[in-house]
């Protein structure tokens, strides 16, 4: 009994890190987007220049995150989660440092690099072990990240400098480093039988297993509609509605803040509602605000309603489209196919929130709300065709062996 007590604690206790090292995994994503109207003075470039740093962070995203599934085969998970957020935390500090754009470019490498590691191993870990409302709970602890990283930000921009806010974050993510690498005699040892589960599938066979790249498309416009929001919202408010730099930073807060409350919310409604019910409820909250966000109204507070909504959508759709890949695919499958839905969802910030950036530059960011509702429908239309398609081969396969 006492051994039994003593194995739940260092559970409950291993359970905890892994939620605080995704709030490290949230706290450095939307700094930039916040802070770019003051960094782009600051460092004397254009309005879609953030567009290049995004590039970058993708490309080094997309190396690491396909990887993933090697890695998982040579390092345990604790090493790859105390890594790659020592590497993001020295990143973030040093950038604080800059005194030109190309110095940024260069520091967004160890950015990209420890992001993807850790979220493929940590998803695949919970996708495997854990229950729907895990998972939940696993992303709304990023949100907690990635609202407070703003929030930060948006306190330094009204003291008129984002260097600091960047110096803080920073600061946290070695705290929290610390606090996963004190734990690792909490973590499991993992079994050479373990990682067999992460064999290398081609390329071309992992696109034909049957619903894979629908979902992987999924990815690719729900994280494009999450970086639209992440990364321009506060732009489009201060130029479009003519607030200051702190308010508008402020925006993408709300909608991060959001974001948690979605997930958390998905948590709790998983013991009533299948996960394919709270994708759906996430994807038609994100069209109804997209819709709602064209509308021109002169009151703030409508707007912070709007974007507050859009992060309740986008709640439950990644923890959620996660979560059924355990129960969509093979065991064998799942480090490959989750890596490969990352890897084409860092294309949605990549490449298509740059290409926007760049419309917006080229011509005026009051195309934004356009684009949104463009990526929203589409979204809408992908999570029916792939929810459809699970569902009429589960009841397939149901009738066949009745």
């Amino acid at each position: 009994m006492i051994q039994s007590k003593k194995q739940l604690t260092y559970a409950f206790l291993l359970l905890a890190v892994i939620y605080i090292a995704f709030i490290a995994l949230g706290l450095p994503d939307a700094l930039l987007g916040s802070a770019w109207n003051l960094v782009r003075v600051d460092l004397n470039v254009p309005l879609g220049t953030l567009g290049l740093m995004t590039v970058v962070v993708y490309i080094m995203s997309i190396i690491s995150t396909y990887n993933a599934p090697r890695l998982l085969r040579l390092f345990q998970t604790k090493w790859i989660t105390f890594v790659s957020i020592t590497f993001t935390g020295l990143a973030l500090i040093l950038l604080s440092q800059v005194n030109a754009f190309y110095q940024m470019l260069f520091f967004a490498i160890p950015l990209g690099m420890g992001a993807g590691a850790i979220d493929v191993s940590l998803n695949h870990y919970l996708a495997k072990n854990y229950k729907a409302s895990h998972m939940s709970y696993l992303h709304s602890f990023y949100g907690v990240g990635v609202t407070a990283g703003p929030s930060i930000m948006a306190y330094t921009l009204s003291l008129n400098s984002w260097r600091m806010g960047y110096i803080i974050v920073g600061s946290i993510l070695l705290f929290i480093a610390a606090i996963v690498f004190i734990s690792f005699k909490l973590w499991q040892k993992e079994s050479e039988a373990e990682k067999e589960h992460h064999e290398h599938i081609p390329l071309k066979v992992a696109f034909r297993i049957k619903g894979a790249f629908n979902s992987m498309l999924i990815f690719l416009f729900y994280v494009h509609i999450e970086s639209l929001l992440g990364v321009w919202i506060a732009s489009y408010i201060y130029i479009e509605k003519g607030v200051s730099t702190s308010v508008a930073a402020l925006f993408a807060t709300t909608y991060y803040l959001g974001l948690t409350v979605g997930r958390l919310l998905s948590g709790f409604l998983s013991k009533i509602l299948n996960p394919h019910q709270l994708i759906y409820i996430g994807v038609s909250l994100i069209f109804l605000g997209a819709v709602l966000i064209l509308f021109n109204v002169p009151f703030e507070a409508f707007y912070f309603v709007v974007v507050g909504l859009l992060g309740v959508g986008s709640g439950p759709i990644y923890p959620n489209m996660m979560f059924i890949n355990n129960s969509h695919f093979e065991p064998k499958e799942l480090s490959k196919i989750i890596s490969l839905q990352m890897v084409i969802g860092y294309m949605g910030f990549g490449i298509m929130t740059p290409l926007a950036g760049l419309l917006f530059d080229r011509t005026s960011i009051a195309f934004y709300p356009y684009v949104l509702i463009t990526s929203s429908t589409i979204l809408v239309l992908l999570v029916i065709r792939y929810i459809r398609l699970k569902t009429v081969q589960k009841q397939s396969i149901s009738g066949h062996l009745t």
